[in-house]
């Protein structure tokens, strides 16, 4: 689907009141000029494949680029957002909501009700059933791509490629495990990132439904539920070529599978559409205390850092912003994954001079 571009003085003499047939239109196109606005009123229309981006406050750092890298696929993008918000209380709008300059990226944007406990499971399911609901609606629409707002593809225009792959199966996900490697019987299907042929997203859709008609808490694991309904409905799953398997430096758990592709390996995803989730990667660098592996424009990093946490935005931003290593070395140090292993220290307990790099 092609990425109409907005009115400018070139066409402002075009009102509503004029009308444009499709070759018109495409010739608008073809030609590089510019198109009247209400030519975007009918955009859901004008396209085969939708991608559904589901989203919750802690990804508002990433939002900026993510967002701006599925649009590039050209098709449409509708985000799907689990608020969170306290309406008593406006200032949880501060930091708990994206800005209006990143709510202008997708075409459009559902927010669910607001839900509690278990939040990465309800809400990511509900965003689901929310926006999906929506995509269902229009015939046109054969494919629908589901990725977590936290992920980018810095080959958008690999989608086609994608669905090519696909084939005559029903969906596709970025990484699927089996009991055993001698098993058809499937243990895991990542959520992460998805590719469905529209039928079978509307079964996914209604199992998920269904399930959640009983509120548990803590309950409802996106992943238990794909697998469920892929043994209920025994679809036609493709199984990526390659997927992202921990690197050998990860000794206890080399060349197994890993689900969030914490290290940027090689994958179907990433060799065709560019995948990289940044959240794993950002995660996991720290943790581990590895050379930082995402440039400074992959954060949107306003206001000094207003969406990364605490601890990001007095290491990790000071970092990205000069490249001064002590501020790296202090990112590891309150990185660490308990809270008993974690350290404080001001920044001249890693030198009294800036570092930019360490003599070997």
């Amino acid at each position: 689907m092609l990425d109409y571009q907005w009115l400018e003085k070139e066409s402002s003499h075009i009102t509503e009141n004029d009308m444009i047939t499709a070759e018109e239109r495409q010739q608008f196109i073809n030609d590089g000029k510019f198109l009247p606005n209400w030519v975007l009123n009918d955009l859901p229309f004008k396209g085969d494949t939708a991608i559904l981006v589901t989203s919750w406050m802690g990804h508002l750092k990433w939002l900026k680029y993510t967002l701006n890298s599925l649009r590039k696929t050209g098709k449409f993008v509708m985000y799907a957002l689990d608020t969170h918000l306290r309406f008593d209380d406006i200032k949880t709008y501060d930091n708990h909501f994206p800005p209006m300059d990143i709510l202008a990226i997708p075409h459009a944007v559902v927010m669910k009700h607001s839900t509690w406990e278990a939040d990465k499971r309800n809400g990511w399911l509900w965003n689901i059933i929310y926006a999906g609901s929506i995509l269902l609606n229009f015939d046109n629409i054969k494919y629908i791509f589901t990725i977590n707002s936290d992920c980018c593809l810095d080959k958008p225009e690999g989608l086609d490629d994608l669905i090519k792959l696909l084939g005559d199966h029903d969906y596709m996900s970025q990484s699927v495990e089996f009991e055993t490697d001698e098993s058809s019987e499937v243990k895991l299907i990542h959520t992460c990132s998805v590719l469905y042929k529209k039928e079978c997203f509307r079964q996914f859709l209604e199992y998920f439904k269904e399930n959640l008609r009983n509120n548990i808490p803590d309950s409802y694991s996106p992943e238990s539920l794909m697998v469920e309904a892929q043994k209920k409905y025994n679809f036609k799953m493709k199984v990526p070529p390659k997927i992202p398997r921990f690197p050998d430096f990860i000794k206890d758990f080399a060349g197994q599978i890993d689900h969030y592709a914490s290290y940027g390996e090689d994958s179907t995803w990433k060799e065709v559409v560019g995948f990289r989730n940044l959240c794993a990667e950002n995660d996991t660098s720290g943790i581990e205390r590895r050379p930082h592996p995402l440039d400074a424009k992959y954060y949107d990093l306003r206001n000094n850092g207003e969406y990364l946490p605490g601890y990001e935005r007095e290491a990790l931003y000071p970092y990205l912003q000069t490249g001064d290593l002590r501020y790296l070395w202090m990112f590891w140090d309150k990185n660490e994954d308990s809270w008993y292993d974690r350290r404080e220290f001001p920044i001249e307990h890693y030198g009294p001079e800036p570092v930019y790099e360490v003599k070997k």
